[in-house]
């Protein structure tokens, strides 16, 4: 078996985590390594668990990845309970603990950057979701009262055919609305976070819900902020869950998406 090193997150130099149990693999132990201005937390790995003929179709089959990618999430968050960290995305393996290192000096001040600025702050995510029978229903009758006064003064042949006219344009205003109501959200919680990253919306397959998710975003919210942003939550579904619209907040989680993305090859 030839022996890697498999990166999980780094963290400032001082105070180097403590960090306990073992990495993906169930067997060999974490450890932190100080390389000047940053910490690496780590474990040795099989090498040709992620190199070799054979790795593509491992990395591919969702039975092995699953509980991988769940410890690899799981180090990350015990880590960050201590300490800032900055997360490394999965499967990141190096030949040997050198080969870790070079890159990671390389880059260090861009390290100790993202952690000055991602100091007391954590990633929340936001989605939202509509039920989309319930807001067609209500805008329909949002049109229909609007034109209530047109609609009693016809035959009832013409009235049937400007209420067809009606429902006709409702499922392209159920779109334009909702793109307002995301653009609502999102001036929102700016208001109390300090960075936005737009995320791809999930199917209802992937989700496993009814509802059609509209909104998806990441934002870097200060931890001193984050009572009023779940205040600002509530008050929002309070007021629009009549309207067949729901906001989910999660959180927090280390600064996935805030994270910078450099060439990590030795």
């Amino acid at each position: 078996m030839r022996i890697g090193i498999y990166l999980f997150c780094l963290t400032p130099e001082k105070p180097l985590p403590e960090v306990t149990g073992t990495g993906i693999d169930g067997e060999h132990p974490l450890l932190v390594e100080d390389i000047g201005m940053i910490a690496a937390v780590f474990s040795e790995v099989n090498l040709e668990d992620f190199t070799g003929p054979e790795a593509q179709a491992r990395l591919e089959d969702l039975a092995w990845i699953g509980p991988r990618a769940l410890c690899h999430e799981e180090v990350i968050m015990a880590v960050m309970e201590h300490v800032p960290v900055l997360p490394v995305r999965f499967g990141t393996v190096f030949s040997s603990l050198e080969a870790m290192k070079e890159p990671l000096r390389r880059h260090r001040d861009t390290w100790s950057s993202f952690f000055r600025n991602t100091a007391g702050k954590k990633e929340w995510s936001i989605r939202a979701y509509v039920d989309r029978v319930q807001a067609r229903s209500q805008i329909m009758n949002w049109r229909l009262a609007e034109e209530k006064g047109q609609l009693e003064s016809l035959s009832p042949g013409k009235r049937y055919f400007l209420e067809q006219k009606i429902k006709g344009a409702v499922e392209r205003e159920v779109t334009s609305w909702l793109k307002g109501i995301s653009e609502d959200i999102l001036n929102i919680v700016q208001e109390v976070s300090l960075s936005f990253s737009e995320r791809r919306l999930l199917s209802r397959e992937v989700t496993g819900l009814d509802s059609e998710m509209f909104f998806h975003g990441a934002f870097l919210v200060p931890d001193h902020s984050v009572d009023v942003l779940q205040g600002l939550t509530g008050d929002w579904n309070s007021h629009h869950e009549a309207q067949g619209l729901r906001l989910e907040l999660s959180g927090p989680w280390p600064p996935y998406h805030f994270a910078p993305v450099l060439d990590m090859q030795g």
